[in-house]
């Protein structure tokens, strides 16, 4: 049966390309006209560029200061729903150039950003040649949550390209510059919070320290402009986000079943040693280390949204590259169903999907089914053949 499979690389080739075509199309001629009449209204963009305007209007010390937030969204029309802007001040930064344009030719060049990092990430990662790679890209846009954080303006798709072109750089032998592309992690450092720390337990710690001092020159810059008010208003304004009302930021993080309590600690913990172990223990594959570095960060962050799971692709890819062994390749292939019925499934299987993934990394390739590597097992066309 196995020998089965493994000789029909084309025909799984062509089944992902088909399943990605269906729900690419699906995207496109169900769920985007829908969104669309709404699409500037709705999209999370708006709360960028308002914040981006308070930074420079009445200065980064009013950044997270409600009201101000409140006019600058209103100030963009009366139906844009108001909303607290919660993310570091370098995501207002890099909006900033522009706020020169009016909102709409702001938000179409946005998403024509959102849209090139993901073709960016897919250039860079996505294993095999011609027409597997095809599929991996039509998969890769017809997947919901990357859709959809392309559909809302989130800036998942930047983080995640920080990562993949990272990978790039330290395969260039350019670590220093590979830790200055880790920096981008800023924009919303939960989707990768423990991939530096995965790189230093494996020991990449020229790329580690560049990272730490490019974060702690943005760190400060950001502390000096919001100044003592601002960083009041930023603590303050991110203590609203362990009340009810933003349990949809929890949803599907591990904070979700557990709560906020000394659980979740405990788990975080766990989490945390598990990736530094799983990352020393996968040293030698640059790819696997930073495949547990994201399932970690997933797994640790208490504040997830299901648009923020295009990093488990990453992920994927990296592995597959890395020759993914059978348990892995079936971890992948059931982690795509699910993130596909995201909204449906909601937030347990999914965290089981993770924690099989992090755990499965635990072991060196030559264990845990690693005899039936990706690249001679089913699908072979998707494996890369020039790694």
């Amino acid at each position: 049966m196995v020998q089965y499979f493994r000789e029909r690389t084309r025909l799984w080739a062509a089944a992902g390309f088909l399943v990605g075509v269906i729900l690419t199309g699906w995207e496109l001629v169900v769920a985007a006209p829908s969104f669309f009449a709404q699409y500037a209204v709705r999209n999370d963009f708006r709360l960028d560029f308002a914040a981006a305007q308070i930074g420079l209007r009445e200065g980064y010390g009013s950044l997270y200061d409600l009201s101000a937030q409140q006019r600058a969204i209103r100030g963009l029309g009366p139906e844009f729903n108001v909303q607290p802007f919660i993310s570091p001040p370098p995501l207002a930064w890099l909006v900033t150039p522009l706020t020169s344009l009016p909102f709409t030719a702001a938000l179409v060049i946005w998403t024509a950003l959102l849209f090139a990092a993901l073709f960016w990430i897919w250039f860079l990662l996505a294993p095999g040649e011609g027409f597997a790679r095809s599929a991996h890209l039509v998969l890769w846009l017809g997947v919901f949550p990357v859709a959809f954080g392309l559909m809302v303006g989130q800036p998942g798709a930047l983080v995640a390209a920080a990562v993949a072109t990272a990978w790039w750089l330290i395969r260039a032998k350019r670590p220093l510059a590979a830790g200055v592309a880790l920096s981008f992690l800023v924009l919303k450092p939960q989707l990768a919070l423990l991939v530096p720390v995965a790189l230093v337990g494996a020991g990449y710690r020229k790329t580690f320290v560049t990272w730490l001092v490019a974060s702690a020159i943005i760190g400060a810059v950001a502390l000096v402009l919001l100044g003592a008010d601002g960083l009041a208003r930023y603590r303050d304004v991110l203590g609203q986000t362990q009340t009810a009302a933003w349990d949809i930021t929890r949803r599907y993080s591990i904070s979700g079943p557990l709560g906020l309590g000394w659980a979740l600690r405990v788990v975080e913990l766990a989490v945390l040693v598990t990736t530094v172990v799983a990352a020393w223990r996968q040293r030698h594959s640059l790819e696997r280390v930073l495949a547990a570095g994201i399932a970690g960060s997933l797994l640790f962050t208490p504040y997830l949204g299901f648009q923020d799971f295009l990093m488990l692709f990453v992920a994927g890819w990296l592995l597959v590259r890395s020759g993914a062994t059978a348990v892995q390749v079936a971890i992948l292939v059931a982690g795509y169903v699910l993130l596909e019925l995201a909204l449906v499934v909601l937030a347990i299987p999914i965290l089981v999907a993770e924690a099989l993934l992090l755990g499965s990394l635990l072991w060196p390739i030559g264990s845990f089914g690693a005899k039936d590597a990706y690249r001679l097992a089913p699908i072979r066309a998707f494996g890369d053949k020039r790694a």
